[in-house]
């Protein structure tokens, strides 16, 4: 499998963050080695400077920008700014180093005890991966985030998660695509309808805001026009579709690996009014079968993989 750093240098050069502008340290390290030809690293010599560059690039180019700060300390030292990034809606991904795991409980130096929330009141969205399989998806939340959010988001990340290898899910992370609309333009509402019409074998997942929105009845039409089957997301709410329907499958299990069994066979899987999606039980697997296509669109923006 490709290592953590290799996906994540994909999946940025995929979202156009090829240039990185940071003041790194040993943690940063880790992830600056082997950048790809075509990136480019722009120094500072203080976390305050760089995401000054970095805020005004990012209004420039109208695209997030990327900053690596040293973490702990050096973190801290890039709030004033932040500020400034903050209240000028600009689109940041704060990209910062953190110890190894093992040494954070022992507050080793150079340890963030907390780096979430050290940046918290500030960015739109902060968080450090459980575990370093995690880093690819929350890397791509992090861009995501920023980008739809308008505003900085923060990912630490301990320095030897990129050196780790990947999972089978993390090239996932390399074709996502988010958007966010208060109502879809002709292009977002296009996308989906040439998916669904090319499908050969398509499936359909509700989710509770269905029923909530006062369209339960209004969900047969498409599900009998298309003639595929109908499942409820995991951990549903509502109930969105008749269960006694003859395309109704029932609920989805709430695992990873028994979903993507479930989903074997279909092309396409269309999700509406759910995130995809919320699991319980940990039996992992793949996302979805191998070659399968998902569309999703929902009224959360929280909505994890």
């Amino acid at each position: 499998m490709p290592s953590v750093r290799r996906i994540a240098h994909a999946f940025l050069e995929r979202q156009g963050l090829t240039t990185v502008f940071g003041n790194p340290g040993s943690n940063e390290l880790p992830f600056v080695a082997g950048l790809p030809d075509g990136f480019r690293y722009v120094l500072g010599l203080h976390e305050g400077a760089v995401v000054g560059m970095a805020d005004g690039y990012a209004q420039a180019s109208g695209r997030p920008a990327l900053v690596s700060p040293h973490s702990a300390a050096g973190s801290g030292n890039a709030l004033g700014a932040l500020t400034n990034a903050v209240a000028s809606r600009t689109p940041l991904v704060v990209l910062a180093g953190q110890q190894v795991r093992p040494a954070i409980g022992p507050e080793a130096r150079l340890t963030n005890v907390d780096a979430p929330a050290l940046m918290r009141p500030l960015v739109r969205w902060a968080a450090e991966p459980a575990c370093a399989r995690d880093v690819p998806r929350a890397l791509a939340q992090a861009v995501f985030e920023a980008r739809l959010r308008r505003g900085p988001a923060f990912l630490s990340v301990p320095y030897d998660d990129w050196a780790a290898d990947a999972d089978e899910n993390a090239t996932a992370v390399l074709e996502r695509r988010v958007e966010r609309a208060g109502a879809p333009g002709a292009e977002q509402g296009r996308r989906p309808a040439e998916a669904v019409a090319g499908a050969r074998r398509p499936a359909l997942v509700l989710g509770g805001d269905i029923d909530a929105g006062g369209l339960f009845d209004d969900a047969v039409r498409p599900a009998e026009r298309l003639g595929c089957p109908v499942w409820a997301a995991p951990s549903v709410f509502r109930l969105p579709f008749p269960s006694r329907h003859p395309l109704f499958r029932g609920v989805l299990p709430a695992g990873i690996e028994p979903v993507c069994r479930a989903l074997s066979g279909h092309d396409l899987v269309l999700v509406l009014g759910a995130p995809v999606f919320r699991y319980h039980e940990h039996l992992p697997g793949r996302y979805l079968p191998e070659g399968t296509r998902l569309v999703q669109v929902d009224t959360a923006l929280t909505a994890p993989a």
